[in-house]
């Protein structure tokens, strides 16, 4: 237990560390380091889906991904985002009808679903750190949503009697779930107080509130997906952690909600 402890936390130390190197190193480096973690997710999720007989077309997932992302990065014309999600959809059923199986259209939609559950979140990374005080609103939905992890492990540990999601992940509970929407609230508004003294009080309590309850929604969808294909981690690329979705499954919920805050309440759609 305290073995497997003192490696989560060294391993969650150095990927914070190389987390602020990729930061820090510029807007390149960084989209870079999505598109990997993209194409990883996209790994992750066919290794998975397989184990429950499904077969996901890895390479249209993650190469549309991959394009999605480099587009956000480039261009400001919302009205190509999506184009890819489009496309995507055109080949898979261009594939099956010319080799029909059964199974194949089942095929089609996980694959779907892979693009939408990984590469769409993702873009609203790139998309907050493309505002004004990128950089900051970057750390502050990082740094909210690992403290809601955070303290929601601990408040379990500590008074965790109430099961939240029994069938789905029976480790987690009620007490926990609290503890870590208090924590991401405290954390949110800390952090905005130190770093963004622009950001309302109330927008910081609202913005921790949001992240600590989808970033538990993202906890929990990843768990169901865990739960469907039959295994306990994605992979084990992060030691002590698993795989970069068991990982990163919180943000691709707690960023979206939080980028949707900032541009719609915060900037409201101007700049700071």
């Amino acid at each position: 237990m305290v073995k497997s402890f003192t490696v989560r936390t060294l391993s969650a130390a150095i990927g914070i560390l190389f987390l602020y190197f990729v930061i820090s190193k510029g807007a390149i480096t960084f989209l870079g380091f999505i598109v990997l973690m993209n194409i990883i997710a996209n790994w992750e999720l066919f290794k998975a889906f397989k184990e429950a007989g499904i077969e996901i077309n890895l390479i249209s997932s993650a190469l549309l991904g991959t394009f999605l992302l480099t587009t956000v990065h480039f261009f400001t014309d919302t009205k190509i985002f999506f184009l890819p999600f489009f496309v995507i959809i055109v080949i898979e059923f261009l594939s099956s009808m010319m080799n029909y199986k059964r199974n194949k259209l089942e095929n089609i939609v996980f694959t779907i679903f892979s693009f939408i559950y990984t590469s769409i979140p993702l873009t609203y990374i790139i998309l907050l750190r493309k505002l004004p005080f990128g950089i900051a609103f970057l750390w502050w939905v990082f740094i909210t949503t690992w403290s809601c992890d955070t303290f929601a492990y601990i408040t379990g540990m500590l008074a965790g009697n109430h099961k939240l999601a029994p069938i789905i992940s029976p480790n987690k509970s009620i007490e926990g779930s609290i503890g870590g929407i208090l924590g991401s609230v405290v954390a949110s508004s800390l952090f905005a107080m130190l770093t963004l003294p622009q950001v309302l009080f109330w927008d910081s309590v609202m913005v921790g509130l949001l992240i600590g309850v989808f970033s538990q929604i993202g906890d929990l969808s990843a768990s169901l997906i865990k739960r469907f294909c039959g295994i306990k981690d994605f992979s084990n690329l992060i030691p002590g952690h698993g795989g970069v979705l068991d990982r990163f499954d919180s943000t691709l919920f707690s960023f979206p909600i939080a980028y949707y805050y900032i541009v719609t309440a915060i900037q409201k759609g101007g700049l700071l």
